[in-house]
C-alpha cells in the first residue's frame, strides 16, 4: 500500500499502524459493517474494504481504508476477511459468486462472516472454505449500529475453536463480550433464538400495551409504572421511549426482523419442530411490513396493533 497516504483521521488518534498488526478486509459498509470498520481503524488496523454503494466505498476511503472492486481483492490482501451482509443470498455471493472470495483465499486466511444467516449457509461455505486449507467463522452480533462504532458488540461465534482463538484480539476490538457457542453454524442458531426472543418480546409488548391505552390509562403513565414492574425488558425500556414519542427511525428495520424470524421458521421446519408462537409472530412482522413500515424500526409493529385499536399511543418526546 502506499506509504504517502494521507492519514485517516482515526489512525491520528492513535499514531501511525503498529508494526506487526495483520492486514483485515472487511465487505459490507452498511449500519453494522460500517460500525465495526470504524472500530477497526480506530485501533489501528491496515483495511481493505468493499462495497456495492460507492458513496461508502469513498466515505470510508477518507478515513483511511482502502477500497478494492470485488470481495475476490479484498481477501488477497487480507489475512483475516469480514464480512457483515443482510441475508444468504448475498453472502454466498460474495464468497462464492464470481469475484467472491474464494477466488482469492490462499491457504491459511481466516474468513469471519458476521451476518445474521441461517446455519446452514455457514455450514456450507466452512466446507468450501476447508478445501482451500481457510477456516470460516460464523460470528454474528448482538447490538446495535452505535455499539458497531464503539466496541461493545456481543459476538457469537461458531466454528473452529483453534482460529476463534487466533481472532479473539481482533474481535475484542468489535465487541466487549466474545462468546464462543461450537462447531460451525452455531453462532447462527444462538443470534436466532436471540432475534426471536427480542422480536417477541417487542411484539407481545407492544400488543397489550395498546390494550392499556385503550382501556383508559395514558401512555406515559402505563410506561413510567410498567419499566418498574416485572414483565419489563430491556427492550421495552429502550424501545418504548421511542414509541412513545412517534421515533420509528430504524436501529434495526422490520425488514431484518421478518427476514431474521423468517430463517428461524425454516431452521425449526428442517429439524420438523414446530414453532407455533415464532411462525405468528414471523407473520405479524410480515404484516407491519405490508403496512409499508418495512424499513422503519421494528418498534413500529406497535402501528399494526394501533390500527386495530384504533389509537394511538404517545407520550413524553425523546
Amino acid at each position: 500500500m502506499g506509504s504517502n497516504r494521507k492519514k485517516s483521521r482515526f489512525r491520528s488518534e492513535k499514531g501511525d499502524i503498529m508494526a506487526g498488526k495483520r492486514h483485515l478486509g472487511f465487505i459490507g459498509l452498511g449500519m453494522m459493517g460500517g460500525g465495526m470498520v470504524k472500530s477497526l481503524l480506530r485501533a489501528g488496523y491496515d483495511m481493505s474494504v468493499f462495497d456495492i454503494d460507492q458513496t461508502k466505498m469513498s466515505f470510508f476511503k477518507n478515513l483511511g481504508a482502502y477500497p478494492v472492486g470485488s470481495p475476490k481483492e479484498v481477501a488477497e490482501k487480507s489475512e483475516i476477511v469480514f464480512s457483515s451482509l443482510p441475508d444468504p443470498s448475498s453472502v454466498k455471493k460474495a464468497y462464492v459468486g464470481a469475484g467472491g472470495v474464494m477466488e482469492g483465499v490462499s491457504a491459511g486466511k481466516i474468513l469471519i462472516d458476521m451476518s445474521t444467516v441461517d446455519p446452514e449457509t455457514s455450514r456450507s461455505l466452512s466446507k468450501v472454505a476447508a478445501e482451500r486449507k481457510v477456516k470460516y467463522l460464523d460470528a454474528p452480533v448482538s447490538g446495535g449500529s452505535k455499539d458497531a462504532e464503539a466496541g461493545k458488540l456481543t459476538v457469537i461465534v461458531g466454528g473452529d475453536r483453534d482460529a476463534f482463538e487466533q481472532c479473539k484480539d481482533v474481535l475484542g476490538v468489535l465487541g466487549s463480550t466474545l462468546h464462543y457457542a461450537g462447531s460451525s453454524g452455531a453462532g447462527n442458531v444462538v443470534k436466532l433464538v436471540n432475534n426471536v426472543m427480542s422480536m417477541g418480546n417487542i411484539l407481545v409488548a407492544a400488543e397489550v400495551f395498546v390494550l392499556g391505552v385503550k382501556a383508559g390509562v395514558d401512555g406515559q403513565t402505563l410506561f413510567d409504572i410498567l419499566r418498574t414492574c416485572a414483565g419489563r425488558s430491556f427492550h421495552f425500556e429502550m424501545g418504548f421511549p421511542r414509541i412513545l414519542a412517534r421515533n420509528f427511525e430504524a436501529r434495526f428495520p422490520v425488514d431484518l426482523a421478518k427476514k431474521d424470524l423468517g430463517l428461524a421458521v425454516d431452521m425449526a421446519k428442517d429439524m420438523v419442530y414446530p414453532i407455533p408462537a415464532t411462525s405468528l409472530i414471523h407473520q405479524l412482522y410480515s404484516a407491519s411490513s405490508c403496512l409499508g413500515d418495512g424499513q422503519k424500526d421494528f418498534t413500529a409493529v406497535i402501528k399494526l396493533f394501533e390500527s386495530w385499536a384504533r389509537l394511538q399511543v404517545e407520550g413524553a418526546k425523546v
